[in-house]
């Protein structure tokens, strides 16, 4: 993702005029679409139910998404949704790091317990 975004950024910076209103409509009209798209996906997938997980929590999530993608593009934020799935923030931050040449610090402790996959949840 961070890829994507440093080439938008190049780009926007090497042809400024490329980045106009009618290439912000599109974009966003891409993500409306996007949201839709993701949300019927989920309606299917939670059509049974899943406790903890609602298909509006879920909306609400797609579009809060969206919203921080427009924002890192430099267009307007569309939708205003909150982030009904505050642990999800971790998954939006990264510490880059070769592998090979330091130490990796951005790997969590394992909880201790028991794992039993006989009882019903």
């Amino acid at each position: 993702m961070d890829f994507a975004f440093a080439v938008v950024d190049t780009v926007r910076r090497e042809e400024p005029d490329l980045f106009d209103e009618q290439l912000a409509n599109d974009v966003v009209a891409m993500m409306v679409d996007a949201v839709e798209a993701e949300t019927t996906f989920a309606a299917d997938l939670l059509a049974d139910g899943v406790p903890g997980l609602s298909l509006a929590d879920t909306r609400s999530y797609l579009e809060y998404v969206a919203d921080q993608r427009l924002a890192r593009l430099g267009f307007a934020k569309r939708f205003g949704s909150p982030n009904p799935f505050p642990f999800m923030q971790l998954q939006d931050v990264q510490e880059l790091a070769n592998f090979f040449e330091r130490t990796v610090s951005a790997y969590q402790v394992g909880i201790s317990g028991e794992v039993s996959f006989g009882e019903d949840f």
